[in-house]
């Protein structure tokens, strides 16, 4: 039986992609602009054009009374530019989520689908809110259930490239880190 690691790998992948953004961020062609450059105030610039994007997300996960490691794929596509509040840099996106849960003598599946609406502060930080459902499909000793529940949470982006940022999110089943792709 072959064992595989996904936590190790994970772990991996996540600091090749922080290394990699790290030497691209350090290039003559970064696309974060000081404030010399003209760069907009504060929570008010020009609206994002990304329209979607993919990452995974690792960390602790709970189920009922049972903690775990969660491995999360997310996917999401902006579907206003401009949010609730027009004087702001803020967009929603529609967002879902997948991914195994590992815990001693029980597997499941966590899964949701959201809202996100980011506040983007400047050409690094965005912090966000998440509204919607959640759910988990959880086997225990051969006796399966799903579960679904309303999901709230928080988070923060930070934009290493134009194409790569790194996530942290926290909701009443999830505390994970992980990364975004644009597209």
């Amino acid at each position: 039986m072959v064992k595989l690691n996904i936590r190790r790998w994970g772990t991996a992948a996540i600091a090749l992609a922080l290394a990699v953004g790290a030497v691209n961020a350090g290039s003559s062609a970064c696309w974060a602009q000081g404030p010399a450059a003209g760069k907009a105030e504060d929570w008010k610039g020009p609206a994002d054009a990304t329209r979607f994007n993919l990452g995974v997300i690792q960390g602790v996960g709970i189920i009922d009374t049972i903690g775990g490691y969660a491995f999360v794929g997310t996917a999401s596509a902006k579907i206003l530019d401009r949010g609730f509040a027009p004087d702001l840099n803020n967009s929603v996106h529609a967002e879902i989520q997948i991914g195994p849960f590992f815990a001693s003598g029980v597997s499941a599946w966590i899964f949701g689908s959201h809202l996100r609406w980011d506040f983007v502060k400047d050409d690094h930080w965005t912090f966000y809110a998440l509204g919607g459902v959640g759910g988990n499909n959880l086997t225990i000793a051969n006796v399966s259930r799903t579960a679904l529940y309303p999901r709230f949470g928080a988070g923060a982006i930070y934009g290493i490239h134009e194409k790569f940022s790194v996530r942290a999110e926290l909701s009443h089943e999830l505390t994970a880190v992980g990364v975004m792709f644009y597209l």
